[in-house]
Formats: structure tokens, sequence, C-alpha cells
């Protein structure tokens, strides 16, 4: 008997050293230091562990409202992390961020970052709204920056049918990559979020997607997620960012079960 392939998007996105809807989710670390100190410290941390790509969460920085530092900082990751495809993420604390950032230094470096071609992908936040996401997607154009739209509940997982109809109202923002994060209350939470990352899958085959269901009931998305469509997964590096996260290497043990002969070229 052949080995399941996993379904994968029809337009994989090449960032860097990896690409993003390849035969293997990306193990995705994400970088959660709030000083200076802290994050030079994890980012030279990265060759040691090789993930497949990072996300810089700097929504948990001190000077986050401060763009010249800020941008002197991803910059500063960049060049120590080399060719490790790039995440910049600045999570609103109504999601789920490490405090509230105001939306003109968000915007303001996510347009640095992309223009210096410091980061491979932004994340903004279905919540916004489609007007907003558009402008900032307009902003992109000519840059190798690729828009990824979330939507987060650390509370609670929505409905099935409203799992499916999040995920299709942010392929209708004309994102480049869709998101989505649920907490379960109960195991039929995660059989949704699976549910309804095999059905955006299937609906739209193009876009590359990212879904899991967080703490240790959704832990298995982490894992298996990749056989229902989805194509990045996070895992803990020096700290996690989310609840469920599992270590890098504990993963990579798990996919050679899941994937074991599909590679992540």
């Amino acid at each position: 008997m052949g080995q399941v392939q996993r379904l994968r998007p029809t337009r994989p996105i090449p960032a860097r050293s990896g690409v993003l809807g390849a035969g293997r989710p990306m193990v995705c670390i994400p970088l959660v230091g709030k000083n200076r100190g802290e994050i030079i410290a994890e980012a030279e941390n990265i060759p040691a562990i090789a993930p497949d790509i990072i996300e810089l969460r700097v929504d948990a920085w001190d000077f986050i409202e401060d763009v010249s530092a800020s941008a002197g900082m991803v910059r500063s990751v960049r060049s120590i992390v080399k060719d490790t495809p790039m995440i910049l993420t600045c999570r609103g604390d109504w999601e789920g961020g490490f405090k509230k950032v105001s939306d003109e230094s968000k915007f303001a470096l996510y347009l640095e970052a992309a223009k210096g071609k410091l980061a491979d992908f932004i994340d903004v936040e279905l919540a916004y709204g489609k007007e907003r996401i558009q402008t900032v997607l307009a902003s992109l154009e000519g840059t190798n920056t690729s828009l990824i739209v979330s939507f987060h509940d650390f509370k609670k997982t929505p409905p099935r049918e409203d799992l499916a109809d999040i995920l299709k109202r942010e392929a209708e923002t004309g994102a480049h990559v869709l998101k989505l994060a649920a907490m379960p209350i109960k195991e039929e939470d995660v059989l949704d979020v699976l549910y309804a990352t095999l059905e955006a899958r299937r609906n739209f085959p193009a876009i590359p997607i990212i879904t899991m269901s967080m703490g240790p009931m959704g832990a298995v998305t982490r894992i298996i997620g990749g056989l229902f469509g989805s194509d990045l997964t996070f895992a803990v590096g020096s700290k996690s960012s989310a609840p469920g996260q599992i270590p890098v290497a504990e993963l990579r043990k798990c996919f050679n079960v899941v994937y074991p002969t599909q590679t992540e070229e």
C-alpha cells in the first residue's frame, strides 16, 4: 500500500529557504522575547534548532511603539537567522496578543519590514475587516511579503459552520494565507477544526492554510493537521506563544511517522 499524500495547496508560497505548502507542513518557532537581550538570545538559538520558519512576535516587545527601534530589531534578527523564513506578527490584545499596540505602530512596522525585504509574511487579524485588509494588501504590491489573515479564539471553538465561514471570509479578503486557531472545550471541537480545515482546502485549493486546535486537547492537530490541509504548525523553541505547542524535536519525530516519505521541499 502506498503512503497517503497530504492535501497541499496548488500554489505553494516559496519563502527564502522554505516553501509554505510543500510535502510536509512547515515547523515554526515563535520568538517571544520582550527586550533586546531576550530577543537576540532567542534569535541566536535559531540556527541550532533549525526550524523551517520563525514567527517574530513583536507585540511582546517593550519598545514596539518606537517604529524605528522596532525596524532595527527586525533587521538584527534577520541578520542572525540569515535565510530562515520569517513571519512578522503583532497580535491584537483582543485576540491573544501580549499587550495593546497602536495600529499606527503596527502597520508602519509591517510596511517597513516588507519594503526592506525583512519579513516573508505579515499577520493581520480578520477583525480589521475586508477594506482595511485590502489596503494592507495593496501596500505589499511589489514586495516579497505575503499576507496571512488570521482569526484566534483562546476561550472556545466556534461551531463548525462558523469556522468554515471564518476561513471563507479570510479568503474573500484576498489573503495569501488563511489562519485559524481556536480553543477546544470538548473533543468534538478538535474534530470541527480538522473538518473546517479539510473543507477550506477543498474550497480554496490554491491557498495555503494554517489551522490548529489549541491546548493539550487540541495538540493532535499540530501533528496531523497537515493531512487535512494545514501547511504550518507551531512548536516550542525557547518559549511557547500559545497553549498546546509541542517541543520541536518531538514534533519532528512525529512528522517522520505521519509524513514518512514526504520531504519539506
